[in-house]
């Protein structure tokens, strides 16, 4: 016959082992990172009001940064300026709805300046990065990016 301190000591195992299966299947359920980050990125979810431009700042950094999503209707024109004093900052953007991976805009190629149509009702992920990474502390570059919807 088991004495009381082995019950006890069986049950509080029990419980345990119940309470990390119970951790396990809430993180199974919760959402998924988004498919379109990598390791160590921050979704950052902005509205943008027609008429009220909005300013972004922040660094960029490997494995570290932010990637910004905006919900943007179709008729609307999106300006977007981007400001860093780095020649190998740039800025990019992707439409979530479609299905390549292709960017379309880059700063590399469209220039920091411009004003972008929008055909349809998506969601846009808005990723600033810096182009040489290493894993040195502090390599990245300040940057800015200016959202101006306009109806």
């Amino acid at each position: 016959m088991k004495s009381w301190f082995d019950r006890r000591m069986h049950h509080l195992i029990r419980l345990a082992v119940a309470a990390v299966f119970a951790c396990l299947a809430g993180a199974a359920l919760a959402d998924p990172p988004h498919p379109n980050l990598y390791k160590g990125e921050r979704l950052v979810p902005i509205e943008v009001l027609p008429g009220k431009p909005v300013q972004l700042k922040g660094w960029t950094r490997d494995g570290k940064g932010l990637v910004y999503s905006l919900h943007v209707r179709a008729g609307e024109k999106v300006g977007v300026n981007f400001w860093t004093p780095s020649r190998f900052t740039y800025l990019v953007m992707f439409d979530v709805s479609k299905t390549d991976e292709d960017a379309f805009y880059s700063s590399d190629d469209d220039g920091n300046v411009k004003v972008l149509p929008v055909a349809k009702n998506t969601t846009w992920l808005i990723r600033p990065y810096y182009s040489r990474v290493a894993r040195r502390r502090g390599l990245g570059a300040p940057y800015t990016v200016t959202l101006d919807i306009r109806p």
